[in-house]
Parts: structure tokens; C-alpha cells; sequence
């Protein structure tokens, strides 16, 4: 069996507190997507993709869409 470095244990820790955190990151921020905030996100995507929709070509070029790139956005599912 290779024994560690200390360097190689703390790397280990490291990396073992890292994962800790992303994961209680994660938790949290299902916790505080509430129904409220997805219905807010559902607004959102319909009132932005209804405004985008409604642009003409000269407009789409401008923000670098295209007439294909509009209309695969506004027929995406209005909570995705």
C-alpha cells in the first residue's frame, strides 16, 4: 500500500470539503425554488419570448438572431 504525502491528504481534504460545499450548495437552492418563483420564471420566459417574437428582421440581425434561432426559442416549453 503507497503512503500519502501530506500534501496528497490535503489535496484529498480539499477536495472532500469542495464536494461538502457543492452539495449543500445544491440543497439550498432547491429549497429556495419555491412555486412562486417558478411561476415568476414562467412569466418571464412568456412575456420575453412573446416580445422577441414579435421583432423583424432588421432587429434580429441587429442582436445576432436568426428568423430559425427565434422560433426555437418560442416554441420551448414556457418553464424551461
Amino acid at each position: 500500500m503507497k503512503n500519502c504525502t501530506s500534501e496528497e491528504i490535503n489535496n484529498l481534504e480539499n477536495s472532500q470539503i469542495e464536494i461538502a460545499n457543492n452539495c449543500k450548495n445544491a440543497l439550498a437552492k432547491l429549497k429556495t425554488n419555491t412555486w412562486k418563483q417558478r411561476l415568476a420564471k414562467i412569466a418571464h420566459n412568456w412575456r420575453t419570448r412573446s416580445r422577441l417574437s414579435r421583432l423583424d428582421d432588421a432587429q434580429l440581425k441587429d442582436i445576432g438572431l436568426t428568423a430559425a434561432d427565434v422560433d426555437h426559442e418560442v416554441n420551448k416549453s414556457l418553464w424551461k
